[in-house]
């Protein structure tokens, strides 16, 4: 029974992700790619300066969770360990959620560290706990000390709000209320022993997260158009709504969640320009700590590698531990990148400049390469995090073929660094991925299964929201520097073919077995 939940509980956090990008494909079907675009452009830079410095501000608070949390359960652990579990736990976790295991990242830590299990659900309870306190914290401040304007899309009146409000905070002073009368005494769940913080953690617990939720916000705030009317105290509690409901949805990375909330509820702003600010956002908040980390762990490897003493094997102990995990999700994330990107138009003033520089021999396949590698990295992710060395050779080669082919098809730098940061670190740790065996042979997590599906799902209903369906039948063979749309459709029938030739591969070799 506890299998067939799990199953359902991934295709329920299917079922919400399709759902919210069909809502978010409704509320942008009357804008074109060139309006999200320029609306893009017209992001000042300052204020993108502005949203990377709150990001950093944002992680250093983020850090409070698990210093509370170890202080919580009577734990000890240097704060350099406490910083770098507190960032990548959070990048991994924000970037892709329960769907594809975020926690794990902190499991292996901690256990490598010495923690038992017990320690660990104990640990991720307080973080949960500080988490929920904070939001119910701030949440009811805002609805009763705040006046709002409630948008008529949450069906709660003026006249709810402030009881709302007071129900809220009235739930985080109880559990100050609790935690103060317990005095850090333990109780029983089950047989097994919990405790619950002193006075002074819990209140700490309530400002940190709180001032999270606070700094997060105002990282994406700070992205909307500079008239556009709305005060960061209106657009407070549609980002707490939306957050909460990331949460409790277990999206990966709240994808089409985040947007389609904040879109509806935030009023006078065009959704194109909302919208924009969330992609902006994402980039900043979700994509750079993660790529920021790959490179990190590479550059760490070669440390250790360089310092080859008794502290190297203590350090490389629980640093080889989580790697390939964190290699894995940026691996995956590289390959959702490429899938995604191949769908997007290239421009007509780019295909008139390389008309005479790039054959278009070249050009068709170099775009329908690059959807390749992006399915082959999707489905390599997972080997890869169980350190096969065969997927490690396979990812690099492929990582490689992508850098050239996004220069070839459209001089798409973005992409071609991202794949190089992720490169980087996976030449840097080859001596991790050092497990013989083969690529295909083992079982196939279903949430692993799930992912890759969904990202080609994403790919294939951006792909017919920007160039629509083909009205003729010879629409596939058309060549030419301008011919968007039958090199997209192409290359989006090549990844389905492909992934369905991997699928038979899998499928065959297990039979085989």
């Amino acid at each position: 029974m506890k299998k067939y939940l799990g199953i359902l509980g991934k295709l329920l956090v299917l079922a919400i992700f399709a759902l919210a990008i069909w809502l978010l494909y409704q509320k942008l079907r009357s804008y074109s790619l060139h309006e999200i675009k320029l609306s893009l452009r017209q992001i000042p830079a300052a204020h993108l300066a502005l949203s990377f410095g709150l990001m950093i501000l944002n992680y250093t608070v983020l850090v409070g969770y698990d210093w509370l949390a170890l202080k919580a359960i009577h734990k000890k652990l240097g704060m350099a360990r406490v910083c770098m579990v507190s960032f990548v736990g959070c990048v991994i976790s924000y970037n892709f959620g329960a769907l594809l295991g975020g926690s794990t990242v902190r499991y292996r830590l901690y256990s490598a560290w010495g923690f038992s299990a017990l320690d660990i659900v104990r640990l991720v309870l307080m973080l949960a706990v500080t988490f929920w306190v904070g939001a119910m914290g701030l949440a009811g401040a805002i609805f009763l000390f705040v006046p709002l304007d409630v948008p008529v899309e949450l069906g709660i009146g003026a006249s709810h709000i402030r009881p709302l409000g007071a129900v809220l905070l009235g739930l985080c002073l109880v559990y100050l209320m609790i935690c103060w009368r317990a005095r850090g005494r333990a109780f029983h769940v089950f047989g097994k022993e919990f405790a619950l913080p002193t006075l002074p953690i819990a209140l700490a617990q309530t400002v940190v997260a709180g001032l999270d939720l606070v700094v997060a916000a105002s990282c994406l705030y700070s992205l909307l158009p500079v008239d556009s009317g709305v005060s960061f105290l209106e657009f407070l509690p549609n980002y707490l709504l939306a957050q909460v409901t990331v949460v409790l949805t277990h999206v990966p990375g709240g994808m089409g969640v985040l947007e389609v909330i904040i879109m509806n509820l935030t009023h006078g702003i065009p959704s194109q320009s909302v919208f924009a600010a969330i992609l902006a956002f994402r980039v900043i908040y979700y994509l750079l700590p993660l790529m920021l980390t790959a490179v990190l762990l590479g550059c760490y490897e070669i440390y250790l590698r360089r310092h080859d003493t008794d502290s190297f094997h203590d350090a490389s102990r629980w640093f080889r531990a989580w790697l390939p995990t964190l290699l894995a999700y940026a691996v995956f994330l590289a390959g959702a990148v490429l899938c995604l990107s191949v769908v997007i138009p290239l421009s007509p003033r780019y295909l008139f400049l390389v008309k005479n520089h790039i054959p278009l021999w070249l050009l068709e396949g170099a775009h329908m390469l690059t959807g390749l590698v992006g399915v082959l990295l999707l489905a390599l992710a997972y080997a890869l995090e169980l350190r096969k060395r065969a997927a490690w050779r396979m990812v690099v080669g492929a990582l490689c073929v992508g850098i050239v082919g996004n220069l070839c098809k459209g001089g798409d730098w973005p992409e071609a660094l991202l794949l190089l940061a992720v490169l980087f670190p996976l030449l840097a740790s080859r001596r991790s991925f050092g497990r013989i065996a083969p690529v295909g042979r083992g079982e196939y997590p279903l949430q692993w299964g799930a992912a890759v599906g969904l990202v080609l799902g994403c790919a294939i209903l951006l792909g017919v929201a920007l160039i629509g369906l083909p009205s003729d039948s010879g629409f596939l063979l058309r060549t030419s520097y301008l011919a968007n749309e039958p090199r997209i459709l192409r290359t989006l029938t090549a990844e389905i073919v492909f992934l369905l030739i991997l699928i038979g591969i899998y499928a065959r070799r297990r039979a085989g077995r």
